[in-house]
């Protein structure tokens, strides 16, 4: 056989190859521009994707029956039977309504459907979408679907992931609750935010699941405590259910190695915080106000040595700060302790990676630390309403040139500019608050003219108010 008659059949057989992998049958060709057509684009829909680091286009736009679907922009085929197993119109800016009729639940081989952050205001989730057995991801999240949730999701069996927002309009009734969690075994991650569920929480869980999302759905009850001892479990958010009660594991939570993200606001706990949250090394977030805590922070969360995010605002939590959250919490960049009953004096500032401190509404002494100057990333200070004393030099913030907004109010502390340092507040800092510092003067603030509050109440501010004052936009 010549050179030349192998080279024909190799570059036959790839393109009998080629033609194989991209081979839309007809007919699935015609459902997806049907379904298309059941949509307008406008270009201001889906501009919360840009929050996501996602930038929204209209994906249907390029479809049309000159290319093979298999090439079109969020369609993709199964290679060796041409079927369509994936369809991503994520943040596509459509806008329409879809019903049981719609074209696309003659996509029956679908394994994945993304149809989140567009607007479909007026449509419900049809009981046809329990017809695509294969499918493994369904996501509707924030596409405004109303109405009742159909109990045909539960026959769903293969779902690894279910994303459903309400924005207040979608409800799952409580048996079908309990039915989805029963039957969908094989659940990785489900998030039901903002639905209006209403119900109890089961107590069985699959033991797959790593995400499992159900803030702002009315849950009421206890949370099983088996919950937090899901063993692959890497987020779990159940806030803003103010019927809720809690009571967190005294010994290691079984999901402590792996749980990266806890957010339970609003929660009713009525309970110390315990010295089992510091087995959580994996937690990246960890955000539990206005949960009824009470009594010190243990210790053993300075073992949360990858912790970036604490909100622990709004309880009635005591004692002192450890020290060790200023100190051996080194990604830690925003601390929210607001509103409590701490006491004591402040620890140094040892940690750079500090964005936002907020202790406001306290009963913490003693001076102000010195090392907060040191903090080269702070974006957010606030003391306000403390007991805090001593003579505080507004060059204690001079290094702070990320600073957004500062409050000092309600303090036993007098705030001057005795050194005369000459420096340049931020063009970032839009806040200053030092409300009952003792302020005398206002030369300090002639470089902040990006100001949009400042509150100089119950000081010792005497004398005409200078020019500059008024055009920096101060008053």
């Amino acid at each position: 056989m010549g050179l030349s008659v192998v080279f024909l059949i190799i570059f036959l057989y790839q393109l009998s190859c080629s033609s194989s992998i991209f081979l839309c049958p007809k007919h699935q060709s015609i459902s997806l521009l049907k379904f298309k057509e059941t949509f307008t684009i406008n270009p201001y829909v889906s501009s919360r994707c840009y929050f996501r680091g996602q930038k929204p286009y209209p994906k249907t736009s390029s479809w049309n029956m000159s290319r093979d679907c298999c090439l079109w922009d969020g369609v993709i085929c199964d290679e060796m039977t041409g079927h369509v197993i994936e369809l991503d119109l994520g943040c596509s800016r459509l806008v329409g309504k879809t019903d049981s009729n719609s074209s696309l639940f003659q996509l029956s081989h679908l394994q994945r459907l993304n149809l989140s952050w567009n607007e479909f205001h007026g449509s419900h989730i049809s009981p046809e979408f329990g017809r695509f057995s294969s499918l493994t991801h369904l996501d509707l999240f924030y596409s405004y679907f109303s109405g009742q949730i159909p109990s045909e999701i539960s026959h769903l069996s293969n779902l690894h992931s279910l994303r459903l927002y309400g924005t207040g309009s979608l409800r799952l009734i409580a048996h079908d609750f309990k039915l989805l969690l029963q039957n969908l075994t094989q659940l990785r991650e489900l998030d039901l935010t903002s639905i209006n569920i209403s119900s109890t929480i089961p107590l069985n869980f699959s033991s797959h699941f790593t995400t499992l999302r159900l803030g702002f759905t009315g849950l009421y009850g206890i949370i099983p405590e088996s919950i937090f001892h899901l063993p692959n479990l890497e987020t779990l958010g159940l806030s803003y259910n103010y019927k809720l009660n809690g009571y967190f594991p005294k010994t290691k939570w079984n999901s402590s190695a792996s749980l990266m993200k806890l957010d339970l606001s609003g929660v009713n706990f009525s309970d110390n915080l315990p010295e089992s949250i510091g087995y959580l090394t994996s937690v990246h977030s960890l955000s539990l106000p206005n949960c009824n805590l009470r009594g010190p922070i243990p210790e053993s969360l300075s073992n949360l040595t990858r912790i970036e995010r604490l909100y622990l605002q709004d309880n009635s939590l005591n004692g002192t700060i450890p020290s060790g959250m200023f100190s051996r919490l080194p990604s830690l960049s925003r601390l929210h302790l607001s509103n409590n009953h701490f006491s004591g004096e402040l620890e140094d500032f040892k940690s750079n990676s500090l964005e936002e401190i907020i202790l406001g509404g306290n009963q913490l002494q003693g001076q102000i630390p010195k090392s907060i100057q040191n903090l080269e990333n702070l974006k957010g200070l606030d003391l306000s309403f403390n007991n805090f004393s001593g003579n505080v030099d507004i060059s204690l913030f001079s290094n702070l040139k990320q600073l957004l907004g500062l409050s000092l109010s309600y303090n036993k502390i007098s705030l001057s500019n005795e050194n005369k340092v000459n420096f340049t507040w931020p063009e970032s800092l839009n806040l200053l608050q030092f409300a009952a510092c003792e302020v005398k003067e206002l030369e300090f603030l002639r470089s902040a003219n990006q100001l949009l509050v400042l509150d100089l109440s119950h000081n010792k501010i005497q004398g005409r108010i200078p020019d500059w004052a008024w055009s920096n936009g101060c008053h």
